[in-house]
């Protein structure tokens, strides 16, 4: 089972969200409020989270006057904490450092959102071997429980079906020679 997934399942999914925060956000620091917009967190469950997390020493609080604000705080158990929250983060990269070893492919576009569990992605090149691409993407199907849909397009094709607006969805370019 995928690490983060077992995490999901051992623990609160809220604490999981405020935690996967801070570590993406390691130098930032934030106001409650703040850390409920950004989670969907109710600031109520927050200031609960928060002050667990302060009795733990994951997190610091800096008072700023008469505000609060909190940071991940530096040491070695919040970097094992980072180990398994960036994991979910990673599978796209370890995609893209596999598939950007392929002969032929110029650039690899994330179409649509980026989810949790699957990513919609656009290979553009020539003469693109796409045995190597299927088996890339069953490993981290198998590996990761991440599913990877792909199309492989050449540089004319994609820039013909982008005139003809047929990739709507929101693309982000996560790779490019």
């Amino acid at each position: 089972m995928h690490d983060i997934q077992l995490m999901e399942k051992l623990f609160d999914p809220k604490i999981l969200a405020v935690l996967k925060l801070f570590v993406e956000s390691k130098e930032k620091q934030f106001y409650l409020r703040e850390i409920s917009k950004a989670t969907k967190v109710p600031v109520a469950s927050c200031f609960r989270i928060i002050k667990h997390l302060l009795s733990l020493n994951v997190i610091k609080e800096v008072k700023v006057s008469r505000f609060k604000l909190y940071q991940l705080n530096e040491n070695d158990d919040t970097k094992f904490i980072e180990g398994f929250i960036k994991i979910e983060k990673h599978v796209l990269d370890l995609f893209v450092d596999e598939i950007k070893k392929i002969e032929g492919i110029n650039s690899i576009i994330l179409h649509g959102e980026d989810r949790k569990d699957k990513a919609n992605i656009l290979l553009i090149g020539t003469n693109i071997n796409s045995d190597g691409i299927k088996a890339i993407c069953a490993n981290i199907r198998e590996k990761y429980s991440f599913t990877i849909t792909y199309l492989i397009l050449t540089p004319e094709q994609y820039a013909q079906m982008s005139d003809m607006n047929l990739f709507p969805r929101e693309k982000k370019a996560i790779y490019s020679k």
